[in-house]
Parts: structure tokens; sequence; C-alpha cells
């Protein structure tokens, strides 16, 4: 059994299939690792990350490839400069007495099924007996993320492959023109693959204009101040803040995914059981920029409990994989 491996993540790419798959994943701050050698994406949400079968064997990675890296500038942050060892961090269940948690409904809890709420309420009303959960509601062009992908995509991308030097693709145009010519293996057009339905665009080529700094600012503002930040600091019944010490979602549906991955900011997630259709149900907890720290100690103690309670991580058996909707013709 590999104890860990790595993954690369733009928005949902570690979470998701550690969610899935029922092991732990760590998507860390966009900046905390490089991204150098790595087909690149986005700037801004790019980030290389771990799957593990525990916490502790996540971390045990993670301190592998944290550090700076000249061809990465976004490692050279003032934040992100110290060489930490993470695994100080692995805390046991004690250390969930006292901790407040938030639960954002709107949008995300909102979206959790029945099955998955089945499991994630037995490991809180475990938690209960330490922490403080408590549900707090939360939830055009120039305000898409898609906007400014696409803008950082175009430059990254050439930037990574004006480098390699086995392979006349040099930059996106040479893409775009290899696929439409070998249409009948790249579906490059409007249709041919039902993943794209708008096929393959050079929208802008790489233009840094107005609408991607509007674009870059809005989703930013949005996720950060207004979105996991203000849900960290909620205001109690009697009007006062509440300091919660991180957000908990059952993110199969990648909500909260894509808010953390439009912030900047990172996610563990750990396995807590098997859902009635064989599927792994993940619990994510979430924090902001360079919060690491406080997540493997929140996600640690957490999967302490999960073990006390259920035993070590469960094995999912996908029970309706092989299954298959079956057209019916209505009148």
């Amino acid at each position: 059994m590999v104890p860990m491996s790595f993954g690369t993540e733009t928005d949902s790419s570690i979470i998701g299939p550690a969610q899935i798959n029922s092991v732990v994943g760590i998507k860390p701050t966009p900046g905390l690792t490089s991204r150098n050698g790595v087909v690149p994406i986005s700037y801004t949400m790019d980030t290389v990350g771990l799957f593990g079968r525990t916490v502790a064997d996540a971390v045990a990675g993670l301190n592998v490839i944290i550090g700076q890296d000249d061809r990465d500038a976004l490692t050279c942050n003032s934040q992100c400069g110290k060489k930490l060892d993470y695994s100080q961090y692995i805390k046991s269940k004690e250390l969930l007495k006292g901790a407040k948690f938030g639960l954002p409904r709107k949008r995300c809890w909102d979206l959790v099924d029945a099955g998955q709420k089945t499991i994630a309420f037995k490991l809180f009303d475990a938690m209960k007996e330490a922490a403080d959960l408590g549900h707090r509601e939360h939830g055009r062009p120039d305000q898409s993320e898609f906007t400014v992908v696409k803008v950082e995509a175009y430059n990254a991308i050439n930037a990574y492959l004006s480098e390699i030097s086995n392979t006349p693709i040099k930059t996106l145009e040479d893409v775009v023109n290899y696929n439409n010519s070998n249409k009948g293996t790249e579906g490059p057009a409007h249709g041919d693959t039902a993943a794209f339905p708008s096929g393959q665009i050079l929208a802008k080529r790489g233009e840094k204009d107005q609408t991607y700094y509007d674009a870059l600012e809005y989703t930013q503002n949005m996720t950060r101040t207004q979105g996991i930040d203000a849900a960290l600091r909620p205001f109690g019944t009697d009007g006062q803040t509440i300091e919660l010490d991180a957000l908990l979602l059952c993110d199969r549906k990648g909500a909260g995914q894509m808010l953390a991955a439009q912030a900047g900011y990172p996610i563990i997630s750990i396995p807590t059981g098997i859902d009635d259709a064989g599927l792994s149900v993940g619990l994510s907890v979430h924090q902001r920029a360079w919060k690491e720290p406080e997540l493997i100690k929140w996600a640690s103690a957490i999967e302490d409990l999960v073990h006390h309670v259920d035993g070590w991580r469960p094995t999912p058996d996908y029970k309706n994989s092989l299954s298959k909707n079956i057209p019916i013709e209505t009148a």
C-alpha cells in the first residue's frame, strides 16, 4: 500500500478525488509548494499537494516539497519562506475539547444528500462532547472565475510549452491547429465532446485587460472577505463576533472546493465513512491562506476521533459503479 502520493489542483483536483477514494487530501495555499514543472492552468490558483492514508502520511510528503523556488515567484512570498516541520501539528482527539467549528449551510450543507449527512452527523454527535458545532448562513465576465483562468492559462501554458524541446508544439495556437488537423481523435469543434460542449476557444489570448482584473478582484473578494473569512467570524446571537477554529464541509459536489480555489485558500479532507451507495464520505476542513498548521491540527484530531469511533479508514465498494441510465421515451 502506497502511504502517500503527490497531486496538483487548480479547482477540486486533489480534494475531489481524495473524498471519493477514501483517502486524505491536502491542498496547500498556492505558493507554499513550487509549481515548477507542472502543466499550468492558473498562476493564482494552481498548487501541488498530497494524497495519503492518514494526515500524518500526507504531512510527511508535504514537509518534503515546501519551500522557495526561484522558478516559481509565488513561493518567494514572505509568509511561506519558513521551512517548517508540519508533523509537529499532528494532534489527537483530545484537542477537540472547546474547539469551535462552523458548518456553512447556504450552497454548501444544503447540497449534501441524506446518505452523506447520516455519516457526517454521526461523527458530529461524537464531536459535540468536545467541540462547538454551529450552522452559519454564508454562503458577468468581470465577475467570473473563468475570465481569470482563461487569461492565466493562456500565458502559463505558452511559457510551459516554450521550454519543452522534444515537440514542435510551442504555443496554444499550435495545440489548436493540431486538434483541428486530428478531428477524429481530438474532437475540437463545438459539440464534438460532451465534457467540453463549446469546443476549443482562444479568447483574449492572455490579455490582462480591465475585465481580467475586475474578475480577479471580484472573485477573490467574494470568496475571501465576503466568503470564507466572513464564515470564520460570524456574529453570535448577542451580536458579538465569534472566532471559529475552522469550517467543516461535506463537499462531494465541490461547492466549498471552488470557493477555496478562487480564494487561494488551503483545504484538508479526511475520510469519515461509507454511505449507502458504497461511496466514501469525506469531511473537508477549511481555513484562510497560510493556515496549514491549523488545518493539520484540526484534521488530525478529527481523524483520530473517527478512528476511535469507527476504526481504520473505510474502503468504498462503489455499489452503483456499473449502473447506467436507461433512456425513457415520454409522450
